[in-house]
């Protein structure tokens, strides 16, 4: 029996298969993915976009409202280029109002003005991607007469094939490995799974791609315009959507939207996602955000490592040794006035600064969710035969217990992650990670060098200057009424870890000369017992007063500092402006 109407019942298993085909084909969509960028995700970003959708979406039997529901998660959980034109392809379906059960011609003409739509939702549309095959395939439903969606499936999907292979030729930065647009692959993917369930056959028309499954792409950064591959989900937005975009046209190219002013997913490449996000911030609410880093999604393809590193962004490291030892680093969340930002990435600590003096309430901050933690270790689970997560101290944060919670309800995971908490914060916890990258590097396993590992950690301590309480009162970390009264005195106070990472303070002064005297104190003290092999210098803003202490400990422990960074702004949350403070490992 041939369906000539569905509901909303017989839509969403049109979904649901079509995300199942995706599934099964994301390691090779990753493999051929070299356009705009040869950052291997698309496979990865079209599951985790549809596979949200559907997970999260309302059930209903009405066609109408399965689709907005659909359409609506689709907007929130849209990750990549081809993620953010899947959902504004569905938003498009769901955009025009529909009868309880759909019928052919309406499916037609919805897909028709959905494409039509993309055209003008994605800045600067480039012929030969899927965009090309959607408006292909929109034409030829056009052009046929059916009466079934099992013939419109099994008719049109020889079409959708034939334009996917066309892109290879359409398009000039797929012909150096003659390989399709890995986003149109998805859709004809994502087709052939509608096909599959309302048709009952297993039939394949793709069996001539299984050869790119051996392909293997080593490019060097093939953007050289941009770094970061950043999306923004925003609300309330108080502009019109044509002034959003011009203004983001400064910092950025790649830029494409699903959504509209009242709920927008907007994905652009740039060099500044904090920029980016003052944007955002100015003229609507960010709810949530993601960056990620092209060059390194690059690099992960000619895998030189066996072993991976992630920690979060409290450990205070350079860029350089980021970028040396391949580090990734998973961002604590920031909330100032009802807005979302990510510790170092779409914020940074001079503005996070300023947004607090000015902000209606204190901000906060949270660890990693699960959804998040799910995207970073899918990632690297692609890439790494064994993943090492080293997290700020337990006592500081719940992103230890964050991380654990998860593998407890993924046991499986744990056969390739290994969990520590570093009982560190700040420049400590980042010289901690610099030492286990430059551990593992040559390893294979593990557990070959896990006790190496952990009797670094016993080695590193952390002083930090603070110059005043104002944000230890509001933030509750050091008891309110004593920070209060300590504020109120200007006085000063070193802070530190002790030996199982829970905070200390001493060192109380009126005097920012007396506070630095006992930092270098325990310096002169360390060195009496041993050598400093390396030491770590951060501070929450530039000054002289930094300067002037960078010098001294340069001097007394006859070496420059490994790097000098500023603090994160979590941690700059707690101890506010003017701080600095040292981290230092005694002889291995």
């Amino acid at each position: 029996m041939k369906n000539e109407l569905l509901n909303g019942q017989e839509l969403f298993r049109l979904f649901k298969s079509g995300v199942e085909e995706i599934e099964r084909n994301k390691d090779l969509l990753n493999k051929i993915n070299v356009y705009p960028v040869a950052d291997g995700d698309t496979g990865s970003n079209l599951l985790y976009t549809l596979k949200s959708a559907i997970t999260f979406s309302n059930s209903s039997d009405s066609a109408s409202e399965i689709l907005k529901s659909i359409s609506e998660q689709a907007i929130i959980f849209a990750r990549g280029n081809s993620g953010i034109i899947f959902s504004e392809f569905i938003h498009g379906l769901s955009f025009y109002s529909v009868s309880e059960q759909l019928t052919v011609l309406e499916f037609i003409e919805l897909v028709n003005r959905s494409s039509i739509r993309l055209y003008e939702v994605v800045k600067n549309p480039i012929e030969g991607t899927i965009l090309t095959v959607i408006r292909k395939w929109s034409a030829y439903l056009k052009a046929i007469k059916v009466e079934s969606f099992n013939d419109l499936f099994e008719l049109s999907l020889p079409i959708i094939k034939k334009g996917v292979d066309e892109t290879t030729k359409e398009l000039k930065d797929l012909q150096k490995y003659k390989v399709p647009d890995s986003g149109a692959m998805g859709f004809y993917l994502f087709m052939e799974g509608f096909s599959k369930s309302i048709n009952g056959e297993d039939k394949e028309y793709y069996s001539d791609w299984k050869q790119f499954e051996s392909l293997e792409i080593v490019e060097d950064f093939i953007d050289e315009k941009y770094r970061y591959c950043t999306q923004f989900y925003v609300k309330d937005i108080r502009c019109e959507l044509s002034q959003l975009v011009k203004e983001l046209e400064i910092f950025g190219d790649s830029i494409a939207y699903s959504g509209d002013e009242k709920y927008l997913n907007i994905h652009l490449h740039t060099d500044v996602p904090w920029k980016v996000s003052n944007v955002f911030y100015k003229y609507g609410t960010i709810v949530n955000s993601k960056v990620d880093d092209m060059s390194m999604q690059n690099k992960h393809r000619d895998k030189k490592q066996r072993i991976g590193i992630l920690t979060d962004s409290i450990a205070d490291i350079s860029q350089d040794i980021i970028d040396q030892y391949d580090i990734g680093m998973l961002p604590i969340n920031l909330m100032v006035n009802q807005n979302v930002f990510l510790d170092k990435k779409t914020i940074k600590i001079e503005e996070f600064l300023n947004y607090a003096q000015d902000s209606i309430e204190f901000p906060s901050s949270s660890q990693p969710n699960d959804q998040q933690i799910q995207y970073e270790l899918g990632h690297y689970l692609d890439y790494y035969d064994q993943l090492l997560i080293i997290t700020v101290s337990n006592h500081l944060s719940g992103t230890y217990l964050g991380f654990e919670r998860y593998l407890d309800n993924n046991p499986e995971l744990k056969k390739r992650i290994v969990l520590i908490d570093s009982l560190l914060n700040s420049g400590g916890q980042g010289l901690f990670v610099k030492k286990v990258a430059e551990i593992v590097q040559n390893e294979n396993r593990l557990e070959d060098v896990l006790d190496e590992i952990l009797s670094i950690r016993s080695k590193i301590k952390i002083y930090v200057a603070l110059n005043n309480f104002e944000n230890l009162s509001k933030s509750g970390r050091v008891n309110k009424k004593i920070a209060t009264f300590a504020n109120k005195l200007n006085m000063k106070a070193i802070l530190s870890l002790d030996q199982n990472g829970k905070g200390k303070v001493f060192g109380f002064s009126l005097s920012r000369k007396y506070t630095e005297k006992r930092i270098l104190e325990k310096i002169k003290e360390a060195l009496s017992k041993g050598i400093i092999d390396e030491y770590v210098l951060f501070y929450t803003n530039e000054s002289e007063d930094f300067t002037a202490f960078k010098n001294k400990v340069s001097l007394l422990i006859k070496k420059e500092p490994l790097y000098c960074v500023p603090i994160s702004s979590a941690t700059a949350l707690h101890v506010g402006r003017d701080s600095i403070a040292i981290a230092y490992v005694g002889e291995l």
